[in-house]
């Protein structure tokens, strides 16, 4: 997906070393291509003009044209095609809508978002191709340059940043996904449920299929599905992003108690600190549900210490 990089409290520009204020360029003439790119594929997908699904299919057929097989490759822009201007604080609007998208496109204001789910053994030549085409034409994005980014409204690599992003805490996610990023040299992203990780290998298959977490032949019901511990610690070790997607695979609007919110909000983001020694700072909602700030659940993401939300239509960052 193609997915705005929205800042509920966007910071002001990062200073250098002597104290000057970074500067960036202005919207390009290959985002502005992509902003008319989006405005013709949302007219044409509609029926809704302006809701949120008509702003997610239309992105999804963005992604398609940019990111899919036949793609044209991804070039920096060359030099003095564009003046440089200050960067300009991220959007605050909490509009999931057309108008709110392009704009953001416009602005350069966005991350190319590749989802995987199970990655099963059959699959690994294929999924190193990719990444490995990927890694010809994208810069890899860690969490550094996510902060980075969203503070500061600029990119500040000279190629495009991409994030294949691994979803649920399959044990082939580890085993396959995290050798293939690390053969085409890219930070894999890796959001795990955690209570996965916590079931016993012999209810792991049932647990998937209670959770809506996909399986596919190569996930047998006799054997581990779901990473461990030592795999998720492994991972951070050696460079990928971990962090939590909910304990259970949760809903944001069936999260609703203070018990709810424990189990799904602040003991996930416990569990995975304690076994990286690090600080997860991204989770995201089954059905890539967007933050508002007006549910409990939401609230709780930002009082344990969660700086991003992954979503359908935009990686969010939070508040404080």
């Amino acid at each position: 997906m193609l997915v705005s990089l929205r800042g509920a409290a966007a910071a002001g520009p990062l200073g250098t070393d002597d104290g000057r204020p970074v500067t960036g360029p202005a919207a390009s003439p290959a985002d502005d291509e992509l902003a008319s790119t989006f405005t013709a594929f949302h007219t044409r997908l509609g029926p809704s003009p302006d809701g949120e699904p008509a702003v997610i299919r239309t992105l999804q057929a963005l992604a398609y044209a940019t990111l899919g097989p036949d793609r044209a490759a991804a070039r920096p822009s060359p030099e003095g095609e564009r003046e440089p201007s200050p960067a300009r604080p991220l959007s605050t609007t909490r509009a999931v809508n057309a108008s709110e998208t392009r704009a953001d496109l416009r602005a350069g204001q966005f991350l190319r978002v590749v989802n995987y789910h199970n990655t099963p053994l059959s699959w690994k030549d294929e999924l190193v191709a990719e990444l490995r085409g990927y890694a010809r034409e994208f810069e890899s994005v860690t969490v550094d340059d996510l902060e980075r980014f969203s503070g500061t409204g600029v990119w500040h690599k000279e190629r495009p940043g991409l994030l294949p992003v691994f979803y649920e805490g399959y044990r082939d996610n580890y085993e396959v996904a995290a050798a293939a990023c690390e053969e085409a040299g890219i930070t894999g992203w890796f959001f795990v449920c955690t209570a996965f990780v916590d079931t016993p290998v012999e209810e792991q298959y049932d647990y998937a299929l209670a959770h809506r977490i996909k399986l596919v032949p190569e996930n047998p019901r006799a054997e581990r599905i779901a990473m461990s511990w030592a795999e998720v610690a492994d991972l951070h070790r050696r460079g990928h992003v971990v962090t939590p997607h909910t304990a259970s695979h949760a809903l944001a609007r069936t999260v609703r108690t203070e018990a709810d919110i424990e189990r799904e909000v602040i003991e996930p983001k416990r569990r995975m600190d304690r076994a990286t020694g690090g600080f997860a700072l991204c989770t995201a909602w089954l059905e890539g549900t967007d933050w508002t700030g007006e549910s409990a659940a939401d609230r709780a993401l930002v009082d344990a210490g969660y700086r991003y939300v992954f979503g359908n239509t935009m990686v969010r960052r939070l508040p404080g």
